[in-house]
């Protein structure tokens, strides 16, 4: 049985019309001078007055849809990591499945950060397969398990293997906390981009079936994460192929400035325009190539402009495939669920899954090694 919906228009009328008759039972009982029920009615109706209007922000950016997503309920098929490494599943999975791995930050210094790992069916019947791999960016506020609650990151996984095009989504932790804007940096404190590349990276090619070839690597990111695909994806193309930004803004965006976000530091100018793509990406080179997705919300006042700017630049640069897409709506969920799954059927080419193949002698710059087999 499917969990409630708490962002639709008949749930929201109903919450409200609740609302409605407990500050008018508030009203007849303060009438009555029955002074202990009306108190009663009043706390209760002030409590239903918040969760309306907490209701209503909710969903306005589609952030948690379901009952299941407000109580921390997974409401996506899982798997155990053990049963995702094995030679021989213990059962198949016809949606793919959910996996948590635990990525350490030995570069980094990040700590031992859980990813959520979608997996395709595929890779539990094909066990001798390797797969092309999307890193998610989540947005700041925001955690990983973003991309399954409000995105539907495993509904698009099954959507995709159903289409010829299955791939392993990678979710990786981002920052500290759902309000830490990290902006996929490194910073005092926080070295992201170097757990990405450094960490999170060759953890996947290790312990999973991951093609390990930058043209099966895709950055894909929401909002601030829109920001990291892009920044990221630009600086290292030696890793990845193609980038899906999702209404990404074109430069930095932290609430404390450069220096809120690299700290004091004598090269402060030098290492804020190397994180701006705005400043950077016309004096890119054409190689490596790559392909860059931007999808955004006609109501986004906030990165539509920056989306369409970048989108110019790039577009008119040899090397770089460009493909824009403008939608109905806003800053929201509702442009990114569907964006997320237009940008990788368009980054995705339909193709079967590759045999295993030896890990080469010398893996590319910023790869670790990896076993003959997935452990």
């Amino acid at each position: 049985m499917g969990s409630l919906v708490i962002i639709g228009k008949w749930f929201l009328l109903t919450l409200a019309g609740v609302t409605l008759a407990a500050w008018v039972g508030w009203l007849r009982l303060a009438r009555r001078g029955r002074r202990a029920a009306a108190a009663g009615t009043a706390g209760v109706a002030v409590l239903l007055s918040l969760a309306t209007a907490a209701d209503l922000v909710n969903a306005h950016y589609g952030y948690l849809p379901r009952v299941d997503d407000v109580i921390g309920v997974r409401s996506w098929p899982t798997a155990s990591t053990r049963d995702a490494v094995a030679a021989a599943p213990a059962r198949t999975h016809p949606h793919g499945s959910v996996i948590d791995l635990p990525v350490p930050g030995a570069r980094s210094g990040f700590g031992v950060q859980q990813a959520l790992v979608y997996l395709p069916p595929q890779y539990f019947t094909e066990p001798h397969a390797r797969f092309p791999v999307v890193y998610l960016m989540h947005g700041s506020p925001g955690v990983p398990v973003d991309w399954y609650r409000a995105d539907r990151a495993a509904q698009t996984g099954a959507w995709l293997a159903g289409d010829h095009r299955p791939a392993i989504l990678v979710a990786p932790r981002l920052s500290h906390g759902w309000l830490d804007d990290s902006e996929c940096v490194d910073r005092p404190g926080e070295h992201i981009e170097t757990y990405v590349v450094d960490d999170v990276i060759p953890t996947i090619d290790a312990r999973l079936r991951a093609r390990p070839d930058r043209a099966d690597r895709v950055f894909a990111g929401m909002s601030a994460g829109g920001f990291c695909a892009l920044n990221l994806g630009l600086r290292h193309r030696d890793l990845v192929g193609s980038i899906v930004d999702m209404s990404g803004m074109d430069r930095p965006t932290h609430d404390g400035g450069m220096v809120g976000l690299f700290g004091h530091r004598p090269d402060l100018a030098r290492v804020a325009a190397a994180n701006t793509p705005a400043r950077y990406a016309a004096t890119l080179a054409p190689d490596p190539p790559v392909r860059i997705w931007f999808d955004c919300g006609l109501g986004d006042h906030e990165s539509l402009g920056d989306t369409r700017a970048m989108a110019s630049i790039l577009g008119r640069r040899s090397g770089f495939t460009v493909r824009l897409r403008l939608r109905p709506g806003g800053h929201d969920f509702g442009v990114w669920r569907p964006a997320l799954r237009d940008g990788l059927a368009w980054a995705l080419p339909q193709t079967t899954a590759v045999p295993v193949r030896p890990p080469a002698a010398h893996p590319p710059l910023g790869q670790a090694a990896r076993p003959a087999a997935p452990v």
